[in-house]
Parts: C-alpha cells; sequence; structure tokens
C-alpha cells in the first residue's frame, strides 16, 4: 500500500496495494501490559470519500492521488483496520508501511499509533540492531505494521529475515517518487 503526502505544496499520490481481497473487521480488545486498551475506531472520523477509496483498495490495488491534508494516511489507517483479521496478532502475517525518510517513518509511525490498537515497528537504517534471523522472526511476533525505509524493506527481503508473503498489506508513502532514474530510494528498491 502506498501513501503519498508530507507537506511540500502539490498533489501527492497513494497508492494502496493488497494481497488479499476479503473484507473482515474484527473486535476483539487487546490487552497491552497489563492496561486494558480498547479497540480504535478509524472510520469514526473518516470522510466519505476516504471510506470509498478504502473500499476500492480492498477490491484492487490502487494509487490515491489527492491534495496534501485530504487524509491520504488517513485511508491507508482505515485500510489497515479493514483488513486487521489478516494482521493482528496471532496471525504471523503483517502490514508493511514504506516511507522514504527517516522523519516520514517517524511521522507515520506516530500517525498509525495514534489512530489504531496495533503494535508498530519502526525500521531505519541501523536504527535497531536487527542483525540475525532470529532478531526479525521475534519483531514480527511481538509487531503488526512495520513502518520502514524501501530500502531497509529490500535489504531485509533480500536475506530473507522478512519474508513477502507475510506482507498481508504493503503501503508505499510518496509513492509519486518512483520513477525509473530518480535516484530515489523507491527506484533503487
Amino acid at each position: 500500500m502506498e501513501v503519498g503526502g508530507s507537506g511540500g505544496g502539490g498533489s501527492l499520490p497513494l497508492s494502496i496495494t493488497e494481497q488479499f481481497s476479503t473484507l473482515s473487521v474484527g473486535s476483539d480488545d487487546e490487552s497491552s501490559g497489563g492496561v486494558h486498551k480498547t479497540e480504535q475506531d478509524p472510520r469514526k472520523i473518516a470522510r466519505k470519500y476516504q471510506m470509498d477509496l478504502c473500499k476500492k483498495a480492498l477490491e484492487e490495488n490502487i494509487i490515491v492521488y489527492l491534495e496534501t491534508g485530504c487524509g491520504k494516511t488517513h485511508i491507508a489507517v482505515l485500510l489497515m483496520y479493514k483488513m486487521r483479521h489478516l494482521i493482528k496478532k496471532p496471525q504471523k502475517n503483517i502490514c508493511v508501511f514504506l516511507a522514504p525518510t527517516v522523519a516520514l517513518v517517524q511521522q507515520q509511525a506516530k500517525v498509525i499509533q495514534g489512530s489504531t490498537d496495533f503494535k508498530v515497528g519502526t525500521y531505519c537504517g541501523s536504527s535497531k540492531r536487527l542483525k540475525r534471523h532470529h532478531d526479525w522472526e521475534k519483531e514480527m511476533e511481538e509487531y503488526e505494521v512495520f513502518v520502514m525505509t524501501p530500502q531497509l524493506l529490500f535489504r531485509k527481503l533480500c536475506h530473507c529475515f522478512i519474508k513477502i508473503e507475510l506482507i498481508a498489506l504493503l503501503i508505499f508513502d510518496e509513492c509519486h517518487h518512483a520513477q525509473l532514474n530518480s535516484d530515489h530510494p523507491y527506484e533503487k528498491s
């Protein structure tokens, strides 16, 4: 899945890619650190066009092209919510949200954490010392949403630390940068 938009003026696309087309919404409460955390429902603040675009993304892979500030990230959050039955633990699948810079990884992870009850892990370059298969297996057991740079995902896929078949939902933030010969992380990955 792809989410675009980090300011800077102009229209930014959001490409939402999914591997599964089923629609189901879970409603289990999750316990975290002894504190009972109730499920958050991002639909409560969604606009109709966001819900419509989320529905379309459940049916097929899409790119959403909207002006900055129109809620592309919220569409991604809605899609995560709708696909929670595939990524909520104890499921082994994960959602990967790609953002091309460390600042965007941190910003988008914060938005996802504030909008959902998913366990979100952030991964940028060497921000975490996860060097062995076992380390990544533990991350995949703990976290449901991985917010990371495209370069890092590419390296982890190449080394089989993350397996593509375990990614239930893949989101590309700022997908308009994915152009040949652009010298952008999406072009290199």
